[in-house]
């Protein structure tokens, strides 16, 4: 282990190498009181202050009665989207941290302890011993333990046993005795659940000695970090919940801090994590939650649902690589650099335990750099320095997304080839976009302009060509467009040359009596003015270029109302407004093979080629470097496939992937006539360096 990284509070409980269960439990507290960690920077200062203003708040007189209920909960309450009871256990819990968190004026005090053990009282009786739950299984299962779970830990040994006995009686009633089998009510939890599901039993392992299961959150919590046929980790290192969506930063995120955090506890002891495992699961945090991050946010693609709820931020992605960078793993360079990075922006508070990882030094802190297309997601990732981009499709083997307890009421296009592009990481959020966004028009898709255009219409697309390829540095994607809900249909190709993207669609067809637009932009504008030169639009330092075409271009400054309550997740009925550069390319109603070409650029204005763009390929090139999407099997520029397939080559090194993610090989042929036979690999990208005389010989074509 590298010494230079081990936090303080772990330094104070050393850990054997065959560590009992109180050596974890010791490692418990110590990481949820900061233990050893000093407490004189700002950023501890004013997170043990916000500790303690929180506890004080909860435990006010009036507010907390004298028989351990608050007096704003209604405990009668079904659990439905939210359940007002599961406050209960989160007041709890900041009570009892605050007890045993040095540091701050209620560390120890006595009147504090007697006031959490009055709550504790309660808790069997609202959430009943051997009471059968009602409503929502989540927050009988899983939301109430994993709070009441860690505030029993905290307080063992601090109120009596009969307490803490009667409460993990309740508790145990509920969760069941197996991590990773269906608790009293609720599904056999996978991903992200069986991580929570491994938490409250870790903490019933605690609280009861029970080395074996403490052995089985182990092994539960081990197999998470492998990749996953179901909900978890992803071979390409993107995370599903829910079925075959992406949820990268949404139940992912949470995943990515709930697994980093047992790292933590259970570390030095045989509770730990394999090296296999830890391994695994640095991998994700690296490619997966380091990716999808910029700023202060995670990417909009990646949180699902979650997009709906105003609290919503980059926090789980934050905690996840604060406390990754406490172990070692081969990408521990990699963690480290994005969490300092994040930390320069990180505006917000930070619970002790974590403001005590932040104060470490972080060298070089820098965001990823490069391209990424996630195969098993159907999601792509291009990033520069001070600048992010995505692109979201789906198809028949992944989910559009989802509308679950009333929220995400108008993301029915989001997978449509929905572009996400931000500078800082906060334009949509910090300018209060997003219940004012005209989600008909999301940058980047083509969409038929029907009444229910924008509405909770979700499912698995029903066309198999979605995919991308790339050197890592540059790509490809392409998808053949069939939304849920419309009768549009068309063909979806991006071109990322470093500082420039170019966007194909061809075959745009709707039988339909609803206009048709392209979207190139719907961006929330600040104080910078929106200026019109030529064929280019430009605005906040980026660039938009409309290439020669018959689709009328379409560029107005349009200002918004709309409420969260309205988009979903939240009661907030308060209008916010914003104006936005809003920018589409008009295809009319019922357009048959219409098509549409421009470029997005973030520091240059000379502008690829496009050399093809018809249902048989869409190709764009810049000087050696070619794209090139075939939507069957043909030729174009000089390249043959076999199948449908997406190819990216610069200078001799060609790559090419399957975008239906099918199984067996296929063949291209390059410009001079030498054929290659490739893995289909389940839409993974093949690499193939080029011999130079086939180099030549394009060059000269």
């Amino acid at each position: 282990m590298s010494k230079r990284i081990l936090p303080l509070f772990l330094v104070l409980f050393p850990i054997a190498a065959h560590a009992s269960v109180d050596s974890v439990r010791q490692n418990f507290v110590a990481y949820y009181t900061a233990a050893g960690a000093p407490r004189t920077s700002a950023r501890m200062s004013n997170a043990l202050a916000d500790l303690e203003a929180s506890a004080r708040a909860n435990a006010a007189p009036g507010f907390l009665l004298s028989d351990g209920s608050w007096s704003d909960i209604n405990y009668k309450d079904v659990p439905a989207g939210g359940w007002s009871s599961w406050a209960h256990t989160q007041r709890l819990l900041v009570m009892a941290r605050a007890y045993r968190t040095p540091g701050q004026a209620l560390y120890g005090d006595p009147a504090l302890r007697a006031q959490i053990e009055s709550a504790l009282r309660y808790v069997p009786v609202y959430y009943g011993k051997t009471t059968l739950p009602l409503g929502n299984w989540w927050f009988w299962t899983l939301g109430v333990p994993l709070d009441l779970g860690p505030t029993l830990v905290l307080m063992r040994g601090a109120v009596s046993q009969q307490t803490i006995d009667d409460c993990v009686t309740t508790m145990a009633f509920h969760i069941g005795s197996s991590p990773a089998a269906r608790g009293l009510v609720g599904p056999v939890p996978v991903g992200e659940n069986l991580v929570w599901s491994s938490h409250t039993h870790l903490c019933l392992g605690l609280v009861r000695d029970d080395a074996a299961m403490l052995a089985a959150v182990r092994d539960a919590m081990a197999s998470v970090c492998a990749p996953a046929t179901g909900d978890g980790i992803k071979t390409d290192r993107s995370f599903h919940q829910h079925g075959p969506q992406l949820y990268t930063g949404g139940y992912g995120g949470s995943f990515a801090n709930d697994v980093a955090r047992y790292a933590l506890l259970t570390r030095g002891s045989e509770f730990a994590l394999p090296p296999a495992a830890l391994n695994g699961f640095a991998d994700y945090i690296a490619d997966g939650i380091a990716w999808s991050l910029h700023g202060n946010y995670f990417d909009v693609s990646v949180v699902g649902r979650e997009i709906a709820r105003p609290s919503t931020t980059g926090y789980h992605g934050v905690a996840a690589l604060l406390q990754a960078s406490q172990f070692d793993s081969p990408r521990l360079g990699a963690i480290r650099a994005a969490a300092g990075k994040m930390l320069q922006s990180w505006t917000w508070g930070l619970p002790v335990e974590l403001a005590a990882l932040a104060e470490q030094s972080f060298a070089a802190p820098a965001w990823p750099s490069g391209h990424q297309h996630y195969f098993a997601s159907d999601y792509t990732v291009h990033r520069r320095n001070g600048w992010f981009a995505s692109i979201k499709m789906f198809s028949t083997r992944t989910k559009s997304g989802e509308s679950t307890n009333e929220e995400n009421l108008f993301g029915a296009r989001q997978s449509d080839g929905r572009f996400a592009l931000t500078l800082a990481g906060n334009e949509y959020y910090a300018r209060d976009a997003w219940p004012a966004l005209d989600w008909t028009r999301l940058p980047g898709i083509t969409v038929e302009q029907s009444p229910t255009a924008a509405s909770a219409n979700y499912g698995t697309g029903t066309r198999a060509f979605a995919g991308g390829t790339g050197d890592g540095r540059n790509g490809v994607s392409a998808m053949d467009l069939a939304p849920v809900g419309s009768a549009l249909t068309a063909k979806k190709s991006w071109f990322f040359f470093d500082d420039v993207i170019v966007f194909l669609t061809n075959s745009i067809s709707s039988p339909s009596a609803n206009r048709v637009e392209t979207v190139i932009q719907q961006w929330p504008l600040g104080s910078s003015p929106v200026i019109r030169d030529g064929d280019w639009t430009f605005c906040e330092g980026v660039g938009y270029y409309v290439y020669p075409q018959t689709a009328k271009l379409n560029v107005e400054r349009i200002t918004r109302t709309g409420t969260w309550a309205a988009v979903g997740g939240s009661t907030d009925a308060t209008p916010h407004t914003a104006t936005f550069l809003t920018m589409w390319l008009d295809h009319g109603i019922a357009p048959a093979n219409a098509t549409a070409a421009y470029a997005i650029s973030l520091g240059t204005t000379a502008v690829p080629n496009i050399v093809a763009n018809d249902a048989n390929a869409s190709a764009v090139q810049k000087g050696d470097t070619l794209g090139i999407a075939f939507w069957r099997a043909g030729t174009a520029v000089g390249y043959s496939s076999s199948i449908p397939a997406v190819l990216y080559v610069t200078g001799r090194d060609l790559y090419v992937a399957d975008p239906t993610n099918g199984t067996g090989t296929f063949t291209i042929t390059v410009p001079s006539g030498a054929t290659y036979t490739v893995a289909r690999n389940g839409g993974a990208t093949s690499h193939i360096t080029l011999p130079p005389a086939v180099v030549r010989r394009r060059a000269v074509r």
